[in-house]
């Protein structure tokens, strides 16, 4: 007697002017031999394909939502589904771009998952940009080709370099210690 005064009190209900929870049904197209769950954005509603892509999504309160399927190895598009708000009793489908799609609606994919990305081919130019490779090409062509460089150069060029090197080498010897310059002090002529 239970399921009966179940039955009953939704049958009032609904004539009382109770909102009527409608259908939602459509179709997936290229799917093969599999099913994939499909189901309305950020609620409990939900519903499996067939293996033909048909769908049906039972007991929809009115409301506007978002079709999403749940699929690994296809994306699809993401249609608007109006159930019963613009116009009661009637589902509509909207598409991303909100041109209304005859219903019951049918999608197709919009391609394949990737999941991975391509590896990339051997590329000289990369491997020559490369940082390490370039300090090595220019340590090879200071220790190579410079000398080559030096011995074609005008001498009075080379005589100017060789005396700023000669200055730069002077600036860095080594500071004299303390004891180094009082042992001088003390050995100079004037002081015996």
């Amino acid at each position: 007697m239970g399921p009966l005064k179940l039955a009953l009190s939704l049958l009032l209900g609904c004539a009382a002017g109770a909102e009527p929870l409608l259908a939602v049904e459509g179709r997936l197209g290229i799917m093969g031999e599999r099913t994939v769950r499909v189901h309305l954005q950020g609620t409990q509603y939900t519903g499996m394909s067939r293996q033909d892509g048909r769908f049906t999504i039972h007991n929809v309160a009115p409301g506007v939502y978002t079709l999403e399927v749940d699929d690994a190895v296809s994306m699809w598009p993401q249609p608007e589904v109006d159930v019963g708000m613009r116009q009661p009793g009637l589902v509509q489908v909207f598409s991303t771009r909100k041109e209304a799609l005859p219903y019951p609606f049918e999608l197709a994919p919009l391609g394949k998952m990737d999941y991975f990305e391509k590896r990339e081919g051997f590329n000289v130019r990369g491997m020559l940009m490369n940082p390490m490779v370039l300090t090595m090409v220019f340590s090879l062509f200071s220790i190579f080709i410079m000398p080559i460089l030096a011995k074609n150069m005008d001498p009075e060029a080379l005589k100017e370099i060789e005396n700023a090197q000669s200055m730069l080498a002077g600036s860095r010897k080594k500071p004299e210690s303390v004891e180094d310059k009082t042992s001088k002090k003390g050995s100079s002529p004037g002081s015996s």
